[in-house]
């Protein structure tokens, strides 16, 4: 009795955040210290950002954590994004950025990853002036070193996993990326600290080519995040999402596939418009970011789940000449999830 007690709790503060989030956020954009964030506002928000839902993320760059404007703060993000990836300015946390991170994590619920390319052995961790064969040495061994000093960053400044962005056909190949062997060491050494399979509350999600890599190594992953960019249609998220259901094929089962996919816009270049020209498959036209948060995965005939949406330097829909800030994230996560924000 006292675990269904506990289970309907939940259940209506989750509703509670559903009814009033979208107030909330539409009349105050941008005073996110508004009396009307009540403590039960911010534990529902956080209990919904625990539940099975499509997510909502972004790249988030040029990460300064305070100033007059919100743009380059981890606070300014809508409530409702569940996690972001910092493209960049992840090392050396300034004291303002330690406490914007601190706060949108303990307060909001808002996870935060580091994110880097991964080509070889060392990138973005050798000590500046060394070699990274004499530092990291080589072969499997190296390699676990390195994954292990990844994990240890993460550890050090307070993050919440990484997001191994991985693109050897996209002039990215060194002598990790595009090596079968040394991946399946990479990842698996990353997996023991981080990600599903390993027993920790550390995400690891993999970015740009997920369709390429070992097929084996797809349960290490929470999220599989797809950059499709300037993407037309329905018809171009379905035949990206079938590739990597077939890399998966016997390892996953595409419904799995789907939940943990997640189709990204790049706002670096399209965040004014929300995307590119857009068309379903009924023949509805709107704008990109618009269209993958409509689109839903069909496997079998059957509608079924994806992992969610999200954008590429999310931060520059902030304010974007409209207002609340971020219209066509909001929008976005509203289509996903009705009546949140």
């Amino acid at each position: 009795m006292k675990n269904i007690f506990k289970m309907l709790l939940v259940s209506v503060v989750a509703f509670m955040f559903a009814a009033c989030d979208t107030d909330v956020e539409t009349k105050n954009p941008v005073n996110l210290t508004d009396p009307a964030r009540t403590p039960e506002y911010y534990e529902a928000l956080r209990a919904y950002k625990k539940s099975d839902h499509p997510v909502a993320f972004g790249w988030f760059g040029n990460w300064v954590g305070a100033g007059a404007s919100l743009e380059n703060s981890l606070r300014g993000l809508p409530d409702s994004v569940d996690f972001v990836s910092i493209w960049g300015n992840w090392r050396n946390l300034t004291p303002e950025r330690k406490a914007d991170l601190e706060y949108v994590q303990t307060v909001k619920g808002t996870r935060a990853l580091v994110c880097f390319i991964v080509q070889n052995v060392g990138d973005q961790l050798t000590p500046e002036g060394e070699d990274a064969t004499t530092f990291w040495g080589e072969g499997d061994e190296a390699i676990v070193k390195y994954a292990n000093a990844i994990c240890d960053t993460i550890d050090k400044y307070g993050y919440d996993g990484f997001d191994y962005d991985y693109e050897p056909n996209y002039g990215h190949r060194g002598n990790i990326s595009g090596v079968p062997a040394a991946e399946k060491v990479f990842v698996e050494a990353l997996s023991r600290r981080l990600g599903p399979k390993s027993g920790t509350d550390k995400m690891l999600v993999i970015d740009g080519e997920p369709q390429t890599i070992n097929s084996e190594l797809g349960p290490c992953f929470n999220y599989f995040i797809v950059q499709a960019y300037q993407c037309t249609g329905d018809a171009n998220l379905d035949g990206r999402l079938q590739g990597t259901i077939m890399n998966f094929n016997g390892v996953l089962e595409p419904e799995e596939v789907a939940k943990k996919y997640i189709v990204t816009e790049n706002f670096e270049n399209f965040a004014l418009a929300g995307g590119v020209s857009f068309t379903d498959r009924n023949g509805n036209e709107m704008m990109s970011l618009e269209g993958m948060a409509r689109w839903q995965p069909i496997i079998n005939g059957k509608k079924v789940q994806k992992g969610g949406i999200g954008t590429y330097h999310m931060e520059y829909e902030y304010m974007a000449g409209k207002q609340p800030s971020y219209p066509a994230l909001r929008k976005g996560i509203q289509i996903m999830n009705p009546a949140i924000k």
